[in-house]
């Protein structure tokens, strides 16, 4: 099968195509013919060696962790799926393969059949950066899910992590406010905030009432926003630095609080984000799409920082289902 591989860390340039064998389902596991991935920051961080400490893995690896596709073949111990179903996933760090090849193995516990109609690029791009979202807003910030109250500040509202929180705070009934450049102010608006501040204005925050909720995609410190924050109120962020980690030891002493998103992939979890796509609550944003041969160049466009809405990879031709658009 055809994959993309790097055997020791760097930038995209380590990057190359390679011919692997087709891996074989164990129990609990499905393989899975990828039609599409995503890109994440994640991906390349990973492959530079910054993150070998927090997340080790074993060279050479495949990269991405998003993926969309249809299982070809079952492992034993997988109940509730059929060769042919339309499923996606986050994938884990240590099972040896990624979503940038032609066939992935997926664990039935980080699996969940797409969303009917839903374009296979949209589902590659849901994963990852809507479990970050969820799991920050709802555990981390402690938001309800239904009937939500107060304000949410989403800093960065524009990217991928970022338009999809602004989404799901808004779905659950929160008085959402987003930070980007001026020259996004339409796409999040049509998100659903309430409003949007382009963080380059004068004053941006003039005016506005503190937050309930700080969804900070962009981090690394939390400082410049607890004055933003009302008593009681949470810090949160998926890009944590040292500065988060500090001062959230500070936690049981104060009022304001400050967490970190660590990622757990969960089906459950993207069952509920499926579920607010079928109900027309939440929508997918591709940013720009790229061959499986070209991902040096989407790794490039992500490291740039000023991406809206997800990177799409295009793995494999679909066959059945949606068409791609």
């Amino acid at each position: 099968m055809r994959a993309m591989i790097y055997r020791s860390y760097g930038g995209p340039e380590a990057l190359e195509s390679v011919d692997l064998p087709r891996p074989s389902p164990g129990p609990g596991q499905a393989l899975v013919r990828v039609i599409a991935s995503s890109v994440n920051p994640v991906d390349w961080k990973l492959a530079s060696g910054s993150l070998r400490l927090f997340m080790p893995i074993t060279l050479p690896f495949v990269p991405g962790f998003d993926l969309a596709g249809d299982i070809v073949e079952l492992g034993p111990g997988v109940p509730d799926y059929r060769v042919g179903d339309r499923v996606h996933a986050r994938i884990a760090t240590n099972g040896g393969s990624g979503a940038s090849a032609e066939f992935a193995l997926v664990g039935l516990d980080v699996m969940a059949k797409a969303p009917d109609g839903m374009d296979p690029a949209e589902a590659a791009g849901l994963p990852l950066a809507g479990l970050t979202a969820l799991q920050g807003l709802r555990d981390q910030a402690g938001l309800r899910l239904e009937g939500a109250s107060g304000r949410v500040l989403v800093v960065g509202a524009s990217g991928g992590v970022g338009h999809i929180a602004v989404q799901i705070a808004r779905a659950a009934g929160a008085e959402v406010v987003g930070v980007c450049s001026k020259r996004n102010l339409d796409f999040v608006s049509s998100l659903g905030a309430h409003a949007v501040i382009d963080y380059n204005a004068p004053d941006p925050y003039a005016g506005q009432a503190r937050f309930d909720i700080v969804f900070d995609c962009i981090g690394p410190t939390p400082f410049r926003w607890l004055r933003r924050l009302a008593r009681g109120g949470r810090y949160v962020t998926p890009m944590p630095g040292p500065g988060v980690f500090l001062r959230s030891f500070l936690n049981p002493v104060t009022s304001k609080q400050v967490r970190a998103v660590m990622l757990r992939s969960s089906a459950s979890d993207l069952g509920i984000l499926d579920r607010l796509v079928d109900a027309g609550k939440l929508r997918v944003a591709i940013d720009s799409r790229y061959a499986l041969a070209d991902l040096r160049s989407a790794w490039e466009r992500s490291r740039s920082g000023r991406t809206v809405g997800k990177i799409v990879i295009d793995v494999g031709e679909l066959e059945t289902g949606p068409k791609s658009k």
